[in-house]
C-alpha cells in the first residue's frame, strides 16, 4: 500500500493542496482561494476545507502526515508562523497546533518556509536530483531562498536562514519592505522590475512598453516588461540586464559563503531567463572565488509550482520526528 502525504502551499491568494506518494507522484490536487482579505479565521477555514477535500479521497491508513509551506519566518520546532509577508494576521500564529486541533490530530504535521520546501522539492524531483549542496532562489513578487547542505535544509537559530532576498547588494539602492535599502529583493524581484518599468515609462513615451500597457502604469507586470523586451524594447531589456547583474552579485556572495554545487532559480521571474541570465552569470564569474565560481552550476528550476508541495511531502516522509 502506497502511503501519501497531504502537502499544502498556503499563499496570499491561493491555497494549493496535493496528495503525494513516496515516489513523488501527485495522486490528487486542488486549488482554492485563500480569502486572506477576510481575516485569519477565513484563511484557516479555507485551508481546512482544502485539506479535508483531499483527505477524504484516501483511506486514513494511507495518509502519512501533513506538510504546509508558507512564506515568511517559521519556528520549525514549534510550528509557529513567526512572521508572514502575505498573511499579516498570522504573525506569531501557532499553525501546527491549529491543524492538530482539527480532524488532522492523529497525523504528523510539518510547517516550514515555502522557499525551503521548494529547494527540497527541486533536490528530490527536479533540477537538483543527486546534488547534496544546493541553493534554490524563488524569484517572484519577493525573493525567497532555501539552502541545502549535505542533503539537509539549513534553518538557522530562528528558522530564518535562507532569507537571501534581504541581502544588501547596493547600499544606496531603493528601500525594501523589510526596512533596509538596496536588498536583492528590492532590485531583482517582480516588484522591482515593475517599479523600474513604471519609472522608465514617464521618460520614454516612445517605448514598446508604453504601447502595451495602454499608457496605464497600473497594468504593468514583470511579464509585460518581459514581453516588451522580447519585442525589442531597449528600455525593458536594460531593466532585465540590471536585474540580472544584481542577481549575480547576490549569487556570487552565496557561492563564496556556501560553495554549493548548484544554484536553482525558480519563480515566475525565472521564466525571463533569456533576458537576464547572461548578465547574472557574468557577475558570478567576476565576483565569486575562482574555484567555487567555476564549479557552480546555475540552472532553471524544473518542478514549477509543484516544488514546494513535493518538498513538503519529502520532509514528512523522511523526517525522523514530527510533532
Amino acid at each position: 500500500m502506497k502511503r501519501v502525504v497531504l502537502a499544502a502551499d498556503l499563499g496570499g491568494t491561493n491555497i494549493r493542496v496535493a496528495a503525494i506518494d513516496e515516489q513523488g507522484t501527485i495522486e490528487k490536487r486542488l486549488q482554492r482561494p485563500t480569502h486572506a482579505h477576510e481575516g485569519e479565521a477565513s484563511v484557516l477555514r479555507s485551508l481546512f476545507y482544502a485539506l479535508g477535500e483531499v483527505y477524504q479521497a484516501f483511506p486514513e491508513n494511507r495518509i502519512k502526515g501533513v506538510g504546509v509551506g508558507i512564506a515568511g519566518a517559521i519556528d520549525i520546532e514549534k510550528g509557529i508562523v513567526t512572521q508572514s509577508p502575505n498573511l499579516v494576521e498570522f504573525d506569531g500564529y501557532p499553525l501546527r497546533d491549529k491543524l492538530q486541533a482539527s480532524f488532522l490530530k492523529h497525523l504528523a504535521i510539518l510547517v516550514d518556509n515555502d522557499a525551503n520546501l521548494a529547494a527540497m522539492g527541486e533536490k528530490w524531483k527536479g533540477a537538483g536530483v543527486g546534488v547534496n549542496d544546493l541553493i534554490c532562489l524563488t524569484l517572484g513578487t519577493g525573493i525567497g531562498g532555501g539552502i541545502i547542505i549535505r542533503g539537509n535544509l539549513v534553518h538557522g537559530t530562528d528558522g530564518m536562514a535562507g532569507e537571501v532576498g534581504h541581502v544588501t547588494v547596493d547600499p544606496q539602492g531603493p528601500p525594501c519592505n523589510c526596512g533596509n535599502r538596496g536588498c536583492l529583493e528590492a532590485l531583482a524581484s517582480a516588484t522591482a522590475i515593475k517599479r523600474e518599468a513604471i519609472e522608465a515609462l514617464f521618460t520614454h513615451p516612445e517605448s514598446e512598453l508604453h504601447q502595451r500597457c495602454r499608457h496605464n502604469p497600473e497594468t504593468i507586470t514583470a511579464e509585460l516588461v518581459y514581453q516588451s523586451a522580447q519585442a525589442g524594447d531597449q528600455i525593458c531589456r536594460k531593466i532585465f540586464q540590471d536585474m540580472g547583474r544584481y542577481l549575480g552579485i547576490g549569487i556570487a556572495g552565496l557561492v563564496n559563503i556556501f560553495n554549493p554545487e548548484m544554484v536553482v532559480l525558480g519563480g515566475k521571474v525565472s521564466k525571463s531567463w533569456d533576458m537576464f541570465f547572461s548578465f547574472t552569470q557574468e557577475e558570478v564569474h567576476q565576483r565569486a572565488l575562482k574555484i567555487p565560481g567555476t564549479r557552480v552550476k546555475i540552472v532553471p528550476a524544473v518542478c514549477g509550482d509543484d516544488a514546494g508541495l513535493l518538498g513538503a511531502a519529502y520532509l514528512v516522509f523522511h523526517q525522523k520526528k514530527l510533532s
